[in-house]
């Protein structure tokens, strides 16, 4: 075997490992379980997590059957009830819903864990299922002590983790976080999903991370790292269809291999969530219509096949070139292989580095709110 046709082994090999990891992406699931009693709200404590109204909610909440699976990408939360009810007996209860088999599993209250919760936890520690202890609506107590009291905000948050370390002593959680669903950038929501992520597997992290709503700089960042990784990913694609010898056919696929692409990082980065209600309601005003608007125009530049043909040519590689080289035998399909990678990668790197801006700056503009 000569070189040439070496070097098209190995750039096979490359593409068939980076197709192997755009897969492995795309099925990779994390399953977390929040399990709580009837409006401790679980389901406000999913909208944050994930940054969009997936799930209703209201001043009643009423998780007394057991509710479908909410997927957002590859993250599956589950909506369970409390146990020792007559429907959820403690004695059936991780047997019904096969609670060993999940990554993670919040347990959620508004005021104290119970002997239930107790139960719960011990049992989940025993399995070696790691189990995150959740304090929600901790804004209502902090506005309520300030208003009753005139306490300070810092203090009575200092109450409330004190009282939740006492209460749960001698079980060895994950952590207890104090949480507020109206307001995700504050207190312990971004502390709860950075932990939840390093305790997940290396594929299961890029897979979370990716889905989750972004409540600190730690997640814009490792939301940046897995952009570039999918970018790289694709830009491989783009490489095999460089081997593809069918004239005329290679530009045309770079251009709906970049579309993929856009929708992939829209995702990563929330900005297909932007007229979701749940972010409406931090975004209002002036700065919510602006950023609504650079959301709309990174679709218009990146997720339309017309306009990715323009960033293609505007890339500043000869198209014409790389078609033409498709009829030099094994050398031209090196050569076509290595521009349609750096085309790709170079419009990818153009998007990413646009997405995370905006996301930057919704980021930047939520917190000013708080």
């Amino acid at each position: 075997m000569n070189e040439q046709n070496q070097d098209v082994l190995d750039i096979r090999e490359y593409v068939k490992i980076a197709t192997k990891k755009i897969e492995e992406f795309k099925k990779t699931k994390v399953r977390c379980a929040i399990i709580g009693r009837s409006g401790t709200g679980k389901s406000s404590l999913i909208n944050a997590i994930i940054g969009k109204d997936v799930l209703d909610t209201g001043p009643v909440e009423t998780t007394m059957e057991v509710s479908e699976p909410i997927e957002h990408g590859g993250l599956i939360f589950y909506d369970l009830p409390g146990c020792s009810t007559q429907k959820f007996p403690r004695s059936k209860y991780f047997e019904r819903f096969k609670i060993k088999n999940f990554d993670c599993v919040i347990v959620a209250t508004s005021d104290r864990f119970t002997e239930d919760d107790h139960f719960l936890v011990n049992e989940l520690i025993s399995a070696k299922v790691p189990v995150y202890a959740i304090r929600t609506k901790i804004d209502i107590s902090v506005d309520d002590e300030l208003k009753k009291k005139n306490k300070p905000e810092v203090e009575t948050l200092n109450l409330i983790r004190n009282d939740l370390i006492q209460n749960l002593k001698g079980y060895r959680v994950q952590g207890i976080y104090l949480t507020s669903a109206d307001y995700p950038l504050r207190y312990d929501l971004d502390k709860l999903l950075k932990d939840i992520y390093n305790k997940l597997t290396s594929h299961k992290r890029r897979r979370f991370i990716a889905d989750v709503n972004i409540t600190s700089k730690f997640i814009l960042d490792e939301k940046r790292k897995t952009a570039d990784s999918v970018v790289v990913w694709y830009s491989a694609a783009a490489a095999a269809n460089g081997l593809n010898p069918i004239p005329g056919l290679d530009i045309s696929v770079d251009a709906g291999i970049l579309v993929k692409l856009g929708h992939e990082l829209e995702r990563i980065y929330g900005l297909d969530n932007l007229n979701d209600t749940f972010l409406s309601k931090h975004l209002e005003g002036k700065i919510g219509l602006q950023l609504l608007g650079k959301a709309s125009q990174f679709a218009s530049k990146y997720l339309g096949k017309e306009a990715i043909l323009l960033l293609l040519k505007r890339a500043g590689v000869n198209i014409a070139a790389k078609s033409a080289s498709k009829f030099i035998p094994i050398l031209g399909y090196l050569v076509a292989a290595g521009i349609g990678y750096k085309m790709t990668k170079s419009v990818g790197d153009e998007m990413v580095k646009d997405a995370s801006g905006l996301a930057q700056e919704v980021f930047n503009a939520i917190k000013k709110e708080y």
